[in-house]
């Protein structure tokens, strides 16, 4: 029996997309796992677990290895003990998130997600994330790439990333992709009597730009329509001058926040969006927008890093530079209003997400792996 080992620790707790995405390739795993093979998951972490069985995506073939330990102990009790590896029985272990556990004698891959925090101070309307942060995902991310035997990386634009920016061959990256198969039926009750709105999804930092998208919007406000915009995800760095700009905006009273919302409640609000409006200055993979195409959503995107890779033709695109509000307006106006371009993209953009999905990105995962035993 071959027993692949997996930080788990992200799906147990978090609600982004680190941790939706480990949640979601464990559930893949048990669609391509071979009958000799078996996955053990490391869940080591005092913070209560916010998922049930269902939802965390186990399997008869998942084992779940639990037990309540601070983080600052789990690096130190690992050490004293074998190691992660040998915590969950592992021949070969996957750490889903750059900063890594301690592993002995087993070989051993990482993801990284993305490099976007190595070069932020010069990007627009950056740094976009706090500079101690940075140095300590730019320190992670180095160590993990000298220390592993493979790199798994999400796009082909983060491979050649990895490749230019932390000196990693060719010849020990791998793309794996990632899915957007995964949110649940939408429930639509609640939201039947709502107004129209345009849904933007993502953590509210520099990086993912709600200031230009503000302006946007405004605009679509000032010419008339009726939309009104929801903005969900949690509180990033420096999200407070963001929140403040919305709180001062002429179109205050259409703008509604959510800081906390789950898989269901994104699906649902992707029944009822008039469109995904996404205008992030950079992203490693970008899972919402691609979770919008699946919905049948039309998307509105700024075209930069791996976004134009991910989403296909199955967006309006807006290019970066001086006039990008203007464009990411006029874009969006026509998603909204254009009916047969709302069809154009609507259909473009579910041809594109059905290429997206977690059994081709546990196959991935599953011959890197194999690779190593």
């Amino acid at each position: 029996m071959s027993t692949f080992g997996l930080d788990y620790r992200p799906a147990l707790v978090n609600r982004e997309g680190i941790g939706r995405a480990t949640r979601e390739l464990v559930r893949g795993l048990g669609a391509e796992l071979a009958e000799d093979e078996a996955l053990g998951l490391f869940g080591w972490t005092l913070s209560p677990v916010r998922y049930g069985i269902e939802a965390l995506g186990l399997h008869a073939r998942a084992r779940l290895h639990r037990r309540r330990i601070p983080a600052r102990l789990t690096g130190p009790w690992l050490q004293l003990t074998g190691g992660a590896a040998r915590a969950v029985g592992a021949g070969v272990f996957h750490h889903t998130q750059p900063r890594r556990l301690p592993v002995r004698g087993v070989p051993t891959t990482t993801m990284i997600w993305d490099l976007l925090f190595l070069d932020d101070n010069g990007a627009p309307g950056g740094p976009w994330v706090a500079p101690d942060t940075a140095k300590a995902m730019a320190r992670s991310a180095r160590e993990a790439a000298e220390a592993s035997d493979l790199v798994l990386v999400p796009t082909a634009f983060v491979q050649d990333e990895v490749e230019r920016k932390l000196g990693v061959p060719r010849d020990r990256l791998r793309i794996v992709g990632l899915g957007a198969d995964h949110l649940p039926e939408p429930r639509l009750d609640e939201l039947i009597t709502r107004p129209p709105f345009v849904l933007t999804v993502g953590r509210i930092d520099p990086r993912k730009n709600h200031r230009q998208a503000l302006a946007a919007f405004e605009h679509l406000v000032a010419v008339g329509l009726p939309h009104h915009w929801m903005v969900v995800g949690p509180r990033g760095w420096r999200s407070s001058e963001v929140l403040a700009a919305f709180d001062a905006s002429p179109a205050r009273e259409r703008i509604t926040v959510e800081h906390d919302a789950s898989d269901q409640r994104i699906a649902d609000l992707l029944a009822m969006a008039s469109a995904c409006l996404f205008p992030s200055m950079g992203e490693g993979f970008g899972l919402p927008p691609v979770e919008a195409q699946r919905a049948g959503v039309p998307v509105v995107a700024l075209r930069t890093s791996c976004l134009p890779e991910v989403l296909g033709q199955g967006a309006a695109w807006a290019e970066p530079g001086p006039d990008v509000v203007e464009q990411l307006a006029v874009a969006l106006e026509g998603a909204l209003l254009d009916s047969a371009r709302r069809r154009e993209l609507t259909d473009l953009g579910r041809t594109n997400a059905a290429r997206h999905t977690w059994r081709a990105s546990a196959a991935a995962h599953l011959a890197a792996w194999r690779e190593l035993i």
